[in-house]
């Protein structure tokens, strides 16, 4: 089965990264109401992060989105589509695949197009892919466009500790699904999934006393958090081996993912069926092995009962 955690956003960086991560701080891009569309995956731990912080924000006002379609098209895993078919159109962007948007960029682009990606309307042009980057850059450049009630996610006097957890979380939860995919030892398993539950054990530590990563008031981690704990039991407890524990053996991490849910901007980014869609039966290829079996649970009820 293919890495659909790795597949989704993240791969090495190469030179030719740099035409997809032009930044608003730098004055590479301008910040401009109505011109930069989101394309991202309901299912993507890497490009989720980014819709909810738009949402949350405000700035769904004046930047557009798209979730692209959640399986592969058959015989195609090298690609994104926008729908079912072939001829689905992206209603903003008006193309079909992702690739295309890629091209506009760099027309020799050869390389499989990853979520999440910034889209300038105006040329077509994938301008920025790096999660982090998209993260930092719509905290902090866009704060003109927040919504009034929207909460400080990026306050100035806990950028360095935001910036330190955020390093964390990437490395130690979001990342390890998908280095898991790829071990070829005993040795080498255990070590990546020891990691992972070590980590969650110092965040349930860190909230009992918390109710939030950083306090009383959501920030930025919180986002890249809830989207990490929302997949660990639906998917990885199963599909990366990491069956130590459930998520609500974690009384705080459980109590806190579900206050975090309780957020219009989390609960409507948050789509169990195309995670389980994106991740167990990956294509829209006939489905003909167990391992491709939409599992019925967990009970997703759960998430809104308190």
């Amino acid at each position: 089965m293919a890495d659909n955690n790795a597949a989704c956003a993240w791969h090495p960086r190469t030179k030719e990264d740099s035409l997809f991560e032009k930044k608003f701080t730098t004055g590479e891009l301008p910040v401009e109401p109505n011109r930069y569309h989101l394309v991202w995956g309901r299912f993507c731990p890497w490009a989720t992060p980014v819709a909810i912080l738009i949402d949350l924000m405000g700035l769904d006002k004046v930047i557009s989105k798209t979730a692209i379609y959640n399986l592969r098209h058959s015989g195609i895993d090298d690609d994104w589509f926008f729908g079912a078919s072939e001829m689905d159109k992206d209603p903003v962007l008006g193309t079909s695949r992702l690739s295309e948007n890629y091209k506009q960029t760099d027309p020799q682009f050869g390389q499989r197009p990853t979520i999440p990606a910034l889209i300038d309307v105006k040329t077509g042009k994938v301008v920025n892919n790096n999660s982090d980057d998209l993260m930092n850059e719509l905290s902090t450049a866009w704060q003109k466009y927040f919504d009034t009630e929207a909460p400080d996610i990026f306050p100035n006097d806990q950028s360095e500790a935001i910036l330190q957890l955020n390093d964390v979380i990437v490395k130690d939860l979001t990342a390890i699904p998908g280095q898991i995919s790829t071990v070829t030892s005993q040795q080498d398993y255990e070590k990546l999934a020891n990691h992972y539950f070590d980590r969650l054990d110092w965040l349930e530590e860190r909230l009992a006393t918390n109710r939030f990563l950083l306090g009383d008031k959501i920030t930025q981690p919180d986002i890249r958090l809830f989207v990490d704990l929302v997949r660990f039991d639906l998917v990885f407890y199963y599909q990366s081996k990491l069956n130590k524990r459930r998520l609500d053996d974690y009384p705080n991490l459980w109590r806190y993912a579900r206050d975090c849910y309780r957020i219009p901007a989390f609960r409507n980014n948050t789509d169990f069926q195309a995670i389980k869609e994106h991740f167990y039966q990956v294509s829209d290829d006939p489905i003909t092995s167990l391992d491709r079996v939409l599992p019925t649970g967990p009970d997703e009820s759960r998430w809104s009962a308190f």
